[in-house]
């Protein structure tokens, strides 16, 4: 099997030494405290998110932001209970507000998401701005999809940051695997 990472034009985020910086997303919150569903691929990404949380978060430096900490305070009561149980004391990613909103800005402008996702552009910019290495999401419409990626890379890098890899759990863990079994 391929590489998804590779095929996809994405850097590898296992092929290092370091600990890398993680930017979670909001869906990745959602995912990790979520009810059990029957809805067979939701539950198939939860279980995923469950695997990463406890499988690959204590060799990576786990931050988020305003956008994800506001975003998890929406919502049922005992859901947002979960949420921000899951965030408690998790770090602000350290990026300029200014610096980010302008460069959520120029991804809505270029159309690499859709104008009505300023949420969706927010998180990106913050996870470059900040400097991750990974961003974690299962939004794979706006975000996480292989079709508008090379468009935000694009658009990120010509603003002069570092465009982090914006991927599913699955597909971390995947990478994760693939790359043991190269070694």
């Amino acid at each position: 099997m391929e590489n998804f990472a590779i095929i996809f034009g994405m850097e590898n985020p296992t092929n290092t030494n370091k600990r890398l910086k993680v930017y979670l997303e909001t869906s990745f919150v959602s995912y990790l405290t979520g009810d059990a569903t029957v809805n067979a691929k939701v539950a198939a990404d939860q279980a995923f998110t469950r695997l990463w949380w406890t499988q690959e978060r204590p060799q990576c430096d786990i931050f988020i932001s305003a956008y994800t900490a506001a975003e998890s305070a929406k919502g049922r009561e005992a859901s947002v209970r979960k949420r921000m149980e899951a965030l408690e004391g998790l770090p602000l990613v350290s990026a300029n507000d200014d610096t980010v909103i302008a460069l959520a800005g120029k991804l809505l402008e270029a159309h690499a998401l859709p104008l009505g996702e300023t949420t969706d552009a927010l998180h990106i910019a913050a996870a470059a701005v900040g400097g991750m290495d990974v961003l974690l999401t299962w939004n794979c419409r706006h975000m996480a999809n292989p079709h508008t990626l090379p468009r935000t890379k694009e658009i990120v890098r010509a603003a002069g940051f570092h465009c982090p890899d914006i991927m599913t759990p699955k597909t971390f863990i995947e990478n994760t695997e693939l790359e043991a079994s190269n070694v």
